[in-house]
């Protein structure tokens, strides 16, 4: 898109250090404005000061006077009917450091120059290299988030592989136990057993003994 250079509007949109006022869409002379742009700025005193642009007409940068330099905006209120692309230099050129859709206020922002475009068009008059950050930054972002959705994904296959191998480890101790309480219960069972043999062999012995004294008591 074509822009216009600021010494070309210069002189028919020029910024006034004025009071704040509404929207307008016709200057004094009734010729059409797109409405009023106001800022605010500190002056070389450190003085806060306020200024109005009148802007004549879209695609065309201008300059917003008094704020440029070491004396930047610091406060901007997009009264007219179009999108104002604010730019720290003053040839609209780069990267916008805002875009204000109608009747929108930016603080703390560092203007020094604004473009403006219709509402319809809501990524005219960037340029290209403002399209290009734009982009890397969007690009960014994606990169970021799918980076963010591979780590959650990791780290849920992660936490679900913990859980897999503790309930594995769980069931290999439980299977231990069983197997541990089933010889403890084998190596009591024999030992009953032999206890029960031992008893039985006792017993055994004792009735050979009774009927040996009988017989030497029979013979005597």
């Amino acid at each position: 898109m074509r822009l216009r250079t600021t010494a070309a509007v210069f002189a028919g949109a020029l910024a006034l250090v004025l009071p704040t006022a509404g929207p307008s869409l016709a200057d004094d002379n009734g010729s059409r404005t797109l409405g009023t742009l106001h800022y605010q700025f500190v002056d070389d005193q450190g003085d806060e000061r306020s200024a109005q642009l009148r802007p004549a007409e879209n695609d065309t940068c201008y300059v917003l006077t008094r704020a440029a330099g070491s004396e930047p905006t610091v406060e901007v209120h997009n009264e007219t009917e179009s999108l104002a692309v604010l730019f720290d230099n003053g040839t609209c050129a780069g990267k916008a450091e805002r875009v204000l859709e109608p009747g929108q206020r930016a603080q703390d922002v560092e203007a020094v120059s604004v473009f403006f475009k219709p509402v319809d068009q809501p990524d005219a008059g960037l340029g290209d290299q403002g399209r290009d950050d734009q982009a890397r930054e969007d690009q960014g972002r994606d990169d970021q988030a799918a980076r963010e959705d591979q780590a959650r994904e990791d780290q849920a296959r992660e936490d679900q592989a913990r859980e897999d191998q503790a309930r594995q480890d769980q069931a290999r101790e439980d299977q231990g136990r069983q197997d541990q309480a089933r010889d403890d219960q084998a190596a009591r069972d024999d030992q009953a057993r032999e206890d029960q043999a031992r008893q039985d062999q006792a017993r055994g012995d004792m009735d050979d003994e009774d009927i040996l004294d009988r017989v030497f008591r029979t013979i005597g």
